[in-house]
């Protein structure tokens, strides 16, 4: 009697076919189906407040022309360009910076713009003298337009600067005067009495040129007439 052979491979692949079925229907019931997603519900939120800007207040010294030391902060004056101190100007303007400072010398700062290195550019004011506003009108710099009309400036400051700037220019104040030419005075009208001098002069004088030509004509006149033997 012979014996009836199952090929192996065959054996092989229909128990691994019933263990994986028996795995993964163990696995479902373990693993009940995901319910489906709700819809989220929207929700409404304020925009972020944007940071109160810093504030600085007290007495302060000038290390230039634009530049304050104001306690340990070190603030440089916001929207103005004045010329460093080995500059033509330099000494200037931190002399009259100074002059600002002397008479009060409490400050109130407001920090409006920052630099790439951090340092602080501030509108610093003594009571209603804005610092910079007050360089610009004396012509010891120049509106820094890069910083007033940047995103986010102050429109209203940028253009009293720009005011303050025209107005120093127009005075030939400080840096402008080089570059505004006196305007000449017109002389007055003359009077009667001084046209009827000027004519008489003037008659006199071509009276005079005249008769030195009717003079000069007669000579050459006789000369011809008599020439010398």
């Amino acid at each position: 009697m012979s014996r009836i052979r199952f090929p192996s491979k065959l054996v092989f692949g229909l128990l691994s076919g019933a263990i994986a079925a028996t795995a993964s229907a163990a696995l479902r019931a373990d693993n009940p189906p995901v319910p489906p997603a709700m819809p989220a519900t929207p929700v409404e939120m304020a925009p972020l407040a944007p940071p109160p800007p810093q504030e600085f207040e007290g007495p302060a010294i000038a290390l230039d022309g634009g530049t304050l030391q104001l306690g340990e902060e070190r603030l440089t004056l916001f929207g103005v360009d004045i010329p460093a101190m080995a500059a033509s100007g330099g000494i200037k303007a931190r002399l009259a910076l100074e002059a600002l400072l002397a008479d009060d010398n409490k400050l109130h700062c407001v920090v409006a713009a920052r630099d790439l290195q951090l340092h602080k550019f501030a509108v610093c004011r003594r009571g209603d003298v804005d610092l910079s506003e007050a360089m610009l009108l004396a012509g010891l710099g120049t509106v820094d337009r890069y910083a007033t009309r940047a995103k986010g400036a102050d429109p209203q400051l940028a253009d009293r600067y720009d005011q303050a700037e025209a107005e120093a220019r127009r005075a030939g104040n400080g840096l402008w005067a080089e570059f505004v030419k006196p305007v000449a005075e017109t002389p007055p009208e003359p009077t009667v009495l001084q046209r009827l001098c000027l004519f008489l002069k003037e008659w006199q004088a071509g009276i005079g040129s005249l008769a030195g030509f009717l003079l000069v004509g007669a000579l050459l006149l006789v000369t011809r007439r008599h020439p010398a033997r």
